[in-house]
């Protein structure tokens, strides 16, 4: 009976979840994720985890599947790994460009939440080099400013020098 009841709770529990069906490489021919948002986690931990070799080859696997199918899954994929893939790969306005062009209507919650995510780090990443970079300007010209202040210091001081001497 208990078996029977947790088998119930189970098939409720599922039928709550949006499933969705992906084809997978192996002796299945298909594969169930009952919870989307849990594949797409799973997705950005293979990839930090990605050695270079594979990494490049995972590139360009995805960007064939985009081409062969522009799905929102396959962009996604594809945005993922350029927005959160290690230097190697990372093009963070290719990938926002992809994201500009998915079609929200066909996505389902979970990639749509993601790629709103990922649109929001790209800009926040994009601010903060944008950031840096005038951070980087102004203490250049603070460090130019500091030596000629350094330098009309020394040529007081040499001056003054010269003045007691005279004295």
């Amino acid at each position: 009976m208990s078996k029977l009841l947790i088998f119930i709770v189970f098939v409720l529990l599922a039928g709550c979840q949006p499933v969705t069906v992906q084809r997978t490489d192996g002796p299945v021919p298909l594969a169930v994720r009952v919870d989307d948002a849990a594949y797409w986690l799973e997705e950005w931990n293979r990839i930090r985890e990605l050695p270079d070799d594979k990494l490049q080859r995972t590139l360009k696997r995805r960007e064939q599947d985009f081409a062969r199918s522009p799905s929102p899954r396959s962009r996604l994929r594809l945005v993922l790994l350029l927005t959160e893939g290690p230097k190697l790969v990372r093009d963070q306005s290719r990938a926002l460009s992809l994201l500009k062009g998915l079609d929200k209507a066909s996505a389902s919650d979970s990639a749509n939440a993601l790629a709103a995510l990922l649109e929001q780090i790209i800009g926040e990443q994009l601010w903060a080099g944008d950031k840096i970079t005038e951070l980087r300007t102004k203490l250049k010209q603070a460090d130019t400013r500091v030596e000629e202040l350094e330098r009309q210091l020394h040529e007081l001081t040499d001056i003054e020098q010269s003045i007691q001497q005279r004295n």
